[in-house]
């Protein structure tokens, strides 16, 4: 092969440089912040995009992530491929966190309404969920969905202003850039 790697990583490599990048964490989130600013979309089609990822990322559902941010996507007229990247917000390290965050919203809007509620730790919630049959744990999922909802309105809300304002903003100087090569190039061209 042309590209390929004379020697393959083990797997103790791959999961080192998983979880500490080459270039560190500020490069890689650099390059995944361009790689969304790049997409060829209008600023709302990229924003509305990440944000339907990053507000599907909220849900219990694990797995099914990308159809919910697709779907989301094409409700709000968001970017489907920026839809995707945005469902990186849920992941490994965040997970727990937002699994106990929707958890205990939940319980709190039943409560509201007097419904029975549940106290669960993080552990035995993380671990219900994975190991554990769906009738153990309807009783932790039903907070969790209901808990995702606001939990999901605040990530698009904020998903969509920091993504289509920093893109707008980067689409402008993108813009300026080529304009000013163009001047610089037509000038060369009357110059010669």
């Amino acid at each position: 092969m042309l590209f390929a790697r004379r020697h393959k990583p083990s797997l103790a490599e791959r999961i080192q440089r998983t979880i500490l990048p080459q270039g560190g964490w500020p490069r890689t989130l650099r390059y995944f912040g361009k790689r969304v600013m790049r997409i060829s979309a209008s600023p709302h089609a990229v924003g509305a995009g990440f944000a339907a990822g990053a507000a599907a990322s909220m849900t219990p559902f694990i797995g099914f992530h990308f159809l919910l941010s697709f779907l989301f996507a094409f409700l709000v007229r968001g970017n489907m491929l920026a839809a995707a990247l945005g469902t990186a917000i849920g992941n490994p390290i965040t997970f727990p966190l937002i699994w106990f965050s929707t958890f205990e919203v939940g319980n709190w809007t039943l409560a509201l309404f007097g419904r029975e509620v549940r106290d669960r730790n993080a552990e035995e919630l993380t671990h219900g969920l994975l190991h554990r049959s769906f009738s153990d744990i309807w009783p932790m999922l039903k907070p969790m969905i209901v808990g995702s909802v606001p939990l999901g309105i605040i990530a698009f809300v904020i998903g969509y202003v920091v993504v289509s304002t920093a893109t707008r903003g980067f689409q402008r100087a993108r813009r300026e850039r080529m304009t000013v090569r163009r001047r610089a190039l037509h000038d060369n061209r009357d110059g010669s």
